[in-house]
């Protein structure tokens, strides 16, 4: 009886963990190249996550590990939409030398 129990537990436990959950909002960020910072930001992955950085010079916007770059310049934000397709840490930069957040994806 013991033993019947455990398995339909061990089941039930199974089951559960593998659906899989949906992926929370959209994460908005707003960001300067004008302030650098280390400062970490999570996301799920599959999560759409909106990138808008202002700069009062031109910069080049790269998110390290995603295919996905913006020019801002004064007046002219860079936005930058993309899915979290991969787990990891990545860095925000307006290049050449600006870190503008950490991007931790769970």
């Amino acid at each position: 009886m013991i033993r019947v129990l455990l398995l339909a537990l061990l089941v039930v436990a199974g089951c559960s963990s593998g659906t899989p959950t949906a992926p929370a909002d959209r994460l908005v960020l707003r960001l300067s190249a004008e302030e650098e910072s280390r400062q970490p930001v999570e996301a799920v992955r599959g999560q759409v996550i909106e990138l808008t950085v202002t700069s009062g010079k031109p910069v080049e916007v790269h998110v390290h590990g995603f295919d996905v770059r913006g020019d801002a310049d004064a007046g002219k934000p860079a936005v930058l939409e993309f899915t979290a397709d991969r787990t990891g840490t990545f860095d925000v930069e307006a290049h050449p030398d600006t870190l503008l957040a950490r991007l931790i994806v769970r």
